[in-house]
């Protein structure tokens, strides 16, 4: 079996990955070089051949940083990732490489981002799931599916005026705008807008935006992205103020309409912890939970820490970043948080 690191575009790999039932999006090698090219992570996709037919493929990226360290990361910028191997010899294959490049960079960890375990002695965290709801050719197949309470409350905002616009680039400031506001107010550094530009324009067919507006004010946005018959809302904020009109409940109404007319068949909601206000909001949508099988190889002896800001001990910082001005927040969030995808 022979793994060798993607040095071109690969027009193979995107076939295999087209082809493979459970892949994502962040398994194209499109993906690996948008995220080098935006922020100068090193991208390691990594292709098992046997007889020359591609048999498995693992994309990563080493994220290198003074105040986190040094990781290799499948996917970064993706609630997903992981191999696709099609034999137990391509993944077995692909994963010791995937160890070797890390003790070469010399990685505190690799994080697989799975769905399905992958069957080697390593750290797992199951603290996160996706939220999923199947998407219909008749939205109103999944209309009437819907809890009473979640269409009175997109009833309520149609109510309250407002409407949905859908978009691609031409969105972007207003999606950002009201995102980085969220942000802030959540105390979470933002991402740059680089982040969501650089999609866009690598798979300007998949993503799109929509924005819930009232009296000319956009009160809540969401970014999502298609591949394989799924949509992926992994971007998504509502201002404050608009909270009791519910602007997200119309938001995410609209992007299910739109894309049940697609001919899509599956809406992710996206990454949750159980038990929390997402998860919740996510729920009432009647969405079905996901497990994230994530795994962390460590070198031996070495124990995994990761930076989780919901911990007690990062309390005081996140309290400290809602304080910041917002402007401030701007300059300095992008920097902080292109190491934390």
């Amino acid at each position: 079996m022979d793994v060798s690191v993607l040095d071109s575009s690969g027009s193979e790999c995107e076939d295999f990955v087209q082809q493979w039932p459970e892949a994502k999006l962040c398994h194209m090698p499109a993906w690996t070089a948008m995220v080098e090219n935006t922020f100068g992570h090193k991208g390691y996709y990594l292709t098992a051949c046997e007889d020359s037919r591609i048999c498995g493929v693992l994309p990563l990226t080493y994220v290198r940083s003074r105040l986190f360290g040094r990781r290799l990361i499948s996917q970064p910028f993706s609630d997903y990732g992981g191999m696709l191997a099609t034999s137990p010899a391509a993944r077995d294959a692909l994963y010791e490489r995937a160890v070797e490049i890390a003790r070469q960079n010399r990685c505190a960890f690799i994080e697989f981002r799975n769905t399905a375990a992958l069957p080697y002695d390593l750290h797992v965290r199951a603290d996160k799931i996706s939220m999923c709801l199947p998407l219909a050719r008749d939205p109103q197949e999944v209309w009437k599916g819907l809890r009473h309470k979640t269409r009175n409350r997109v009833s309520k905002a149609e109510r309250e005026g407002f409407s949905v616009v859908s978009g691609g680039p031409e969105l972007l400031d207003q999606f950002y705008g009201v995102w980085a506001v969220r942000m802030h107010e959540l105390g979470t550094p933002c991402y740059s807008r680089r982040l969501f530009r650089s999609i866009m324009e690598m798979f300007p067919a998949e993503s799109r935006i929509f924005l819930a507006q009232v009296g000319g004010v956009t009160a809540a946005v969401l970014f999502a992205y298609t591949f394989h018959g799924r949509v992926q809302c992994s971007w998504g904020a509502a201002l404050r103020g608009y909270d009791e009109a519910g602007p997200n409940y119309i938001l995410n109404w609209k992007a299910i309409e739109h894309y049940c007319g697609a001919g899509l068949e599956l809406y992710d909601f996206g990454r949750s912890t159980v038990g929390s206000g997402q998860y919740t909001f996510k729920e009432r949508w009647g969405a079905t939970p996901v497990d994230l099988c994530w795994q962390y190889w460590t070198p031996q002896g070495k124990e995994l820490h990761l930076v989780r800001p919901e911990e007690s001990r990062y309390h005081r910082r996140v309290e400290m970043w809602k304080k910041l001005p917002l402007k401030v927040t701007l300059v300095l969030g992008p920097c902080i948080s292109c190491s934390l995808p």
